[in-house]
């Protein structure tokens, strides 16, 4: 599988979206940010406007969701935007739109969505486009993505950490001594205060 360059960067899940209010699983579907998933970009923007190492891009996937919650973050410091569906959630095929709580336990299992992408799938297209957005050689990037790829970054070091929230901002900085995660991570969430490390697992 594609290895990732060892390197700084930032990386945050979409704000809330409609599937996400009103719990259905979308997926690759594409549903639009609601009010407050706005009011989450605008409170994030806040952050990123703040981070250092500051960011020389910024990366989203081709889902409005991301790519709504990118244009938010970047109205004042108007950086470059490439967008990758590489980067987009993980296709949920003839699930999609069914409640999220009949297919998390199935999905967090392994199982393969009908007609959608399996975890190797999903794992080897997210990795694939996070390999080539850090192989670009500006300072770090601000990658606006989805939970689920997330989950592919963590797995394919065998780790795992807990849920991601929307719009909160995780820094990953190479880590000095050797660990199964090869990075530290900070969460910067929504409330703006001191940056909280994590730990993945």
């Amino acid at each position: 599988m594609t290895q990732i360059p060892l390197k700084t960067f930032y990386m945050m899940r979409h704000g809330e979206s409609q599937s996400n209010a009103e719990g259905y699983a979308a997926g690759s579907f594409d549903t639009p940010l609601t009010e407050k998933g706005r009011h989450q970009a605008l409170d994030a923007r806040r952050i990123f406007e703040t981070l250092t190492p500051r960011p020389a891009l910024i990366a989203h996937s081709h889902l409005s969701r991301a790519k709504d919650t990118a244009q938010i973050l970047n109205q004042k410091t108007n950086l470059p935007e490439i967008e990758t569906p590489l980067i987009a959630e993980q296709c949920y095929g003839d699930w999609m739109g069914q409640p999220w709580e009949d297919l998390r336990d199935r999905l967090m299992s392994g199982e393969k969505p009908p007609n959608g992408e399996s975890m190797d799938m999903l794992t080897s297209r997210a990795i694939k486009g996070l390999s080539e957005i850090l192989s670009l050689p500006d300072r770090p990037p601000l990658i606006v993505t989805h939970g689920g790829v997330f989950k592919a970054l963590l797995r394919l070091y065998q780790c795992k950490m807990d849920s991601v929230k929307n719009c909160s901002i995780y820094s990953f900085t190479p880590a000095a001594s050797k660990q199964p995660f090869p990075w530290d991570v900070c969460i910067h969430d929504l409330s703006g205060s001191t940056p909280i490390k994590v730990q993945a697992l």
